[in-house]
């Protein structure tokens, strides 16, 4: 289990002449304080930057960054850079990078049911360091538009690398020795489409987004060859006027040579929140959340403060080759969670903060933005 104590101070807001503006340009600056019994102390910034200069909806741009670093080595950097026009046309772009070095990443094996021991868990038989950075840039252009929704043509293009480690021996990563062990190059070239009618980006309250997306990484240009494919719902409706019923669901294959950091995964932060990192893997995974947001606090006198409260439950299982078609309806996992939002200066910017509950551990977790 995890303890952390999160401290937030320290948001500005700024237009290009130096003066207060929130309507143009609006950054917002976290320092972050907690401790994980896993990754010692850990101490961070986040930064958010919004544009939304030029009369441009939802914006202009927006930067979104985050640094963490832990006593035992720990370090996640990442940073997301938006914009919604491009070439002098209304082609948005994503550019992300991110570094991770994690001193106590997990490998329980792959298949929906590989057995979790708890005296493994604490002699740390699970763990093991790897090192990976990687950058991907997406564009999408839209092929339909009206006043209420949109669909878009996204294509971009990724690369990553991954350098694992055995931690200790004996160890399941030494034992079992997935495919990747050696670490290695991905590159990828990715195509999808994104239809949606969300009322708004960041918090929304109302509408739906879909998505597909493909992913192939010739062998000629890395190491392992594989394809992935994803898809993704969302939907988001109201109670009461002041709780939004939030819903997500997706589903993930990858075909080809699979190193273990491209497997299908449940429990990546995203998925399953309470279980340990990469608890579930397999060649194909689905995964649902349902999530129960609300804001309880206003202060628009003070810097726009806003204090929220959520509650969620994550359900989804993986699948292997072997398993057949009655395992569709079998075997779920289900976690449930509580957690707490921060937004300041500008309503774009949240700050999140979780902790989400499995049958085997509990897991925090801190991040900029509701997760979906």
């Amino acid at each position: 289990m995890s303890i952390a104590c999160i401290s937030s101070t320290g948001a500005s807001a700024q237009d290009n002449s130096g003066e207060a503006n929130t309507d143009s340009l609006t950054s917002a600056f976290v320092p972050a304080l907690g401790y994980s019994s896993n990754e010692g102390l850990v101490g961070g910034l986040i930064y958010s930057r919004y544009d939304n200069s030029g009369d441009v909806e939802p914006f202009t741009s927006h930067l979104k960054s985050s640094a963490m670093v832990s006593t035992n080595g720990y370090v996640k950097v990442r940073a997301d850079y938006e914009r919604t026009q491009n070439f002098g046309r209304p082609i948005r772009s994503t550019l992300n990078a991110y570094f991770n070095r994690f001193t106590t990443n997990n490998f329980f094996g792959i298949g929906n049911d590989v057995p979790f021991d708890q005296q493994q868990w604490e002699n740390e038989y699970y763990y093991f360091e790897s090192v990976g950075f990687g950058v991907g840039y997406d564009l999408r252009k839209p092929v339909y538009r009206n006043q209420n929704s949109h669909l878009d043509l996204m294509g971009g293009i990724e690369t990553e690398y991954q350098i694992p480690y055995i931690r200790k021996t004996p160890s399941s990563f030494e034992q079992r020795r997935p495919l990747g062990r050696e670490g290695g190059w991905l590159n990828f070239v990715k195509t999808g489409l994104i239809w949606e009618n969300r009322d708004r980006e960041f918090d929304p309250r109302r509408g739906n987004r879909f998505a597909l997306e493909l992913r192939y990484a010739p062998e000629l240009v890395s190491r392992y060859g594989l394809g992935t494919a994803r898809l993704e719902l969302r939907q988001y409706f109201q109670l009461f006027n002041s709780i939004t019923v939030a819903n997500f669901f997706e589903a993930r294959h990858v075909e080809g040579d699979i190193p273990y950091w491209e497997l299908s995964t449940l429990a990546d932060e995203n998925t399953l929140r309470g279980y340990p990192r990469n608890r579930f893997q397999g060649n194909s995974s689905v995964a649902y959340t349902l999530e129960l947001r609300s804001w309880l606090f206003e202060f628009p006198q003070f810097y726009r403060l806003k204090l929220g409260m959520q509650l969620f439950t994550d359900t989804g299982r993986v699948f292997t080759p072997g398993d057949d078609i009655q395992d569709l309806f079998e075997g779920y996992k289900q976690t449930i969670g509580i957690g707490g939002a921060m937004s300041v200066i500008s309503p774009d910017f949240i700050l999140r903060g979780e902790i989400g509950f499995s049958e085997e551990v509990s897991r925090i977790y801190v991040g900029v933005g509701y997760l979906f």
